[in-house]
């Protein structure tokens, strides 16, 4: 069966570097339809030409009506599949109907410019995006190329590096790939984070190769305590090192989780999660203004660009986040009842809530709410003590004894489809 649309890859040199097969599908068509900017190459062209110049929706809903009859070509750049018109044309088309003539990506050509092997680098799209969660993605790879947009600028993800310490990488910014004007420049983060988008043109690819090794672990999972700044006292207002291992192994976080950590003190739990859940977003909370310094500076310090401190008192400062994959309840400031019962109803169905209790009245408070919502809850006691020196010996220092209650939403939804 013939496409209905053949969609053409067109380089940044327009038809110079097309092939034949491009060229003569682009001479058959009944119908040329794409950006201003790529229908200038085909003045030739006699059909009906379709242009975005009055919207992306009026033209998709033009395009859909002409692709009935066939014979339609759509102009795109470089790759169509790659972050390109392609996603959204197989959205509203069956694909059967689609035919793709590609011409080398963005990606493609700056990794053959820059001469450096290409099958281990990532992409990372900041097009239309927020930054966060670069710095924490990046630390997952050695060789990125990251696409840009008009806010997401070369200095700008330069300056967010920076805010975050992440610092040991090589960025190339490569301008119009493919063009007669294109044009490749090295720079240091530092450099970099110093000039303007006006220093660069809107068509541009950053490559992004780290300079030293690195060390998944070592700004955050598996940090000792001491790493973490903290509100005096300065034994206090963190969850200690060995139950957040506890309490992070229970919540079986995958690296795409939404995670909440509620009654943060110090962002400990909450830094350590971003670290596993990498891809995915943590929102921490506290309504403690006098924490907010050094849970900011922990985040900075431990690169984990994908936490976001929420300020405020809980379970209220919860109601605008995304639904969560695992919760952690550190501190509830005599909420506990509504936090917990807030907390389980927005927990999505294979989640976990993990709450951890110091007091003999946080014990009582939270084995009442799961009494009263007919709950079994998983329940550990963690005695967990030091050894410290005495004279030339070493003796052991007890830390205060923490109960841990983990809630399994799966294993509960499965324990009433048993009833």
């Amino acid at each position: 069966m013939k496409a209905a649309i053949t969609i053409v890859g067109v380089p940044e040199d327009g038809c110079t570097s097309l092939t034949s097969r491009a060229v003569n599908a682009v001479a058959q068509a009944r119908v040329l339809a794409g950006h201003p900017r790529l229908l200038r190459w085909f003045p030739q062209f006699k059909g009906t030409l379709l242009s975005m110049s009055e919207g992306f929706r009026p033209w998709l809903n033009q395009l859909i009506d002409e692709s009935e009859e066939g014979d339609v070509v759509v102009l795109a750049s470089g790759d169509p599949l790659f972050y390109g018109i392609g996603s959204t044309l197989i959205k509203y088309l069956d694909q059967r109907e689609l035919c793709f003539i590609p011409s080398p990506s963005s990606m493609q050509l700056a990794f053959s410019r820059l001469a450096l092997p290409w099958q281990d680098a990532r992409c990372l799209s900041l097009h239309g995006r927020g930054m966060s969660g670069l710095v924490c993605q990046l630390q997952h790879g050695d060789l990125f190329a990251l696409l840009t947009d008009s806010t997401n600028t070369p200095p700008a993800i330069a300056q967010h590096l920076l805010h975050y310490g992440e610092t040991s990488w090589q960025l190339s910014v490569c301008e119009q790939l493919g063009a007669p004007t294109e044009r490749i420049t090295h720079y240091r983060i530092n450099e970099l984070a110093e000039l303007t988008c006006e220093d660069f043109d809107p068509l541009n690819v950053v490559i992004a190769k780290r300079t030293t090794p690195n060390f998944w672990g070592e700004h955050g999972q598996f940090a000792d305590d001491d790493a973490f700044e903290k509100r005096m006292p300065q034994r206090g207002l963190i969850t200690k090192q060995p139950i957040r291992h506890l309490a992070l192994a229970e919540m079986k976080l995958r690296p795409a989780a939404t995670v909440w950590d509620i009654g943060t003190g110090s962002g400990s739990i909450a830094i350590e999660a971003a670290k596993q859940s990498w891809q995915g977003k943590v929102f921490t909370t506290e309504c403690n203004d006098a924490c907010y310094p050094a849970i900011e500076a922990n985040i900075a310090a431990h690169g984990t660009d994908n936490v976001t401190l929420v300020k405020g008192r809980a379970p209220e400062a919860l109601a605008e986040l995304p639904a969560p994959d695992a919760v952690f309840v550190g501190g509830t400031r005599g909420s506990m009842a509504d936090i917990l019962s807030y907390c389980w109803q927005q927990l999505v169905g294979q989640g976990v809530l993990v709450v951890t209790a110091v007091t003999i009245d946080s014990v009582v408070e939270i084995h009442q709410w799961s009494k009263q919502n007919l709950l079994n809850p998983k329940v550990q006691l963690a005695a967990v003590s030091q050894g410290v020196p005495l004279a030339h010996y070493t003796r052991y220092q007890a830390e205060n004894p923490i109960h841990l209650f983990i809630f399994d939403k799966s294993a509960t939804q499965q324990g009433n489809n048993n009833e």
